[in-house]
């Protein structure tokens, strides 16, 4: 008899085995569905310099800082030796590039004149036949340049929401603002900030190879 009970068992044990399956699966479709709303809280979104592992690490910058950000750095500038023509001229015509751009934006009123006056005193500082002679005023033309450089921002959270213009079945258009980075929105979309590069390549016309935003620039979010 306690055979045959146990037999029993263990043969209802088997039958409802599936349906206890397919309900665990129901439940864990429920919790994805929690999940996702958890996600869209933009509090839990980090910006464009938390994980150091993601290729993708470029801020978004104001105009102004974009441009700037083209400056050499110190380590650069520590490279070129400056009694050499050839370095010189070449710190030269990059400087008069950024002037150039800086310039442009000046006329939409979104650069500031006295980085425009302090990068035309450089250069021509770097026109001085002297200045081979003077070490002192090498040092102080890298000191003025890395001066102007923007300055990197630690805050990394996103503390507002995404700001969207429109929305359809297929995709988002948003409007860049500070500290978000192509993968701040692959994280907010998708979950998963390492799917950056399906929006670079939804957005090739307007975004460079460099990956840098600029902030009030519009770019879509393909959604399927």
């Amino acid at each position: 008899m306690e055979k045959k009970t146990l037999a029993v068992g263990s043969l209802l044990l088997l039958l409802i085995s599936p349906i206890m399956a397919d309900e665990l699966e129901i439940k864990l479709v429920d919790e994805s569905a929690k999940s996702e709303l958890f996600q869209k809280d933009t509090s839990n979104i980090v910006g464009c310099s938390d994980n150091t592992l993601k290729k993708e690490m470029s801020c978004a910058k104001k105009p102004q800082e974009a441009v700037l950000s083209k400056l050499p750095s110190s380590q650069q500038l520590e490279e070129k030796d400056l009694e050499d023509n050839t370095k010189k001229e070449n710190i030269k015509d990059q400087l008069q590039d950024i002037l150039t751009e800086l310039t442009a934006l000046k006329l939409k009123q979104q650069a500031d004149s006295e980085t425009i006056k302090e990068l035309k005193s450089v250069i021509e500082k770097l026109k001085d036949k002297k200045l081979k002679k003077s070490p002192k005023k090498m040092a102080n033309i890298k000191t003025s340049i890395q001066k102007m450089r923007p300055k990197s921002k630690n805050s990394t959270r996103i503390k507002r929401p995404i700001k969207e213009i429109s929305r359809t079945d297929d995709a988002v258009i948003i409007q860049v603002q500070n500290n978000e980075s192509l993968s701040t929105y692959a994280q907010y979309y998708y979950n998963n900030n390492r799917l950056y590069y399906k929006i670079y390549k939804a957005n090739r016309e307007i975004i460079p190879p460099s990956l840098q935003l600029i902030v009030g620039q519009r770019i879509k979010i393909p959604l399927n």
